[in-house]
């Protein structure tokens, strides 16, 4: 954990993301400078994702071998936080155990940006997919005020692009 740098150093309010790897891709979140954050895939199917700051550890993996849910876990196994898709809509719900409720979904229909929404402190960041860009897939933009407000910002972001992610790869398995 000592190569990141935490999110309280954070000066610019747009942080891309590199995709290291072909076979094994890894997603490194940065400024050009500085990583502030890691997502790698474990196993044999993909089906748990490691979010890596320079903080904290987080395991996300699915509830259950059919089920929807996903779990957010602390490397101990402790379990913080549980990540619902709500059923014929494209909204993603965040409950986390510290009292955190978050949801993630696109604003617009056509729209390539996903944005955390909190009742009481609204828009928390936005994950933009770029087109045709495989090297740098997306940009995570975020006001820096938030920093201070949410400190669970480093995992909102990580946790954005797994679910990015994880649409992508369920759109394609379905054409």
């Amino acid at each position: 954990m000592d190569q990141f740098r935490s999110f309280d150093q954070l000066r610019v309010s747009e942080l891309p993301v590199l995709r290291h790897g072909f076979w094994r891709p890894w997603y490194e979140l940065t400024d050009g400078q500085f990583s502030y954050g890691k997502l790698t895939y474990t196993g044999a199917l993909k089906r748990a994702c490691l979010l890596e700051t320079a903080n904290e550890n987080w395991i996300v993996k699915r509830k259950n071998w059919i089920g929807r849910k996903l779990a957010i876990e602390q490397p101990d196994g402790m379990e913080t936080g549980l990540v619902t898709p709500e059923i014929w809509s494209r909204k993603i719900t965040l409950n986390l155990n510290n009292g955190l409720m978050a949801t993630f979904y696109n604003k617009k229909i056509l729209s390539r940006t996903c944005t955390w929404v909190n009742e009481q402190l609204g828009d928390i960041l936005n994950v933009e997919t770029k087109i045709w860009s495989r090297k740098n897939p997306f940009i995570v933009k975020m006001d820096l005020d938030m920093i201070k407000k949410v400190p669970e910002l480093p995992l909102l972001a990580l946790l954005g692009i797994n679910l990015v992610l994880l649409k992508q790869a369920q759109a394609a398995a379905a054409s």
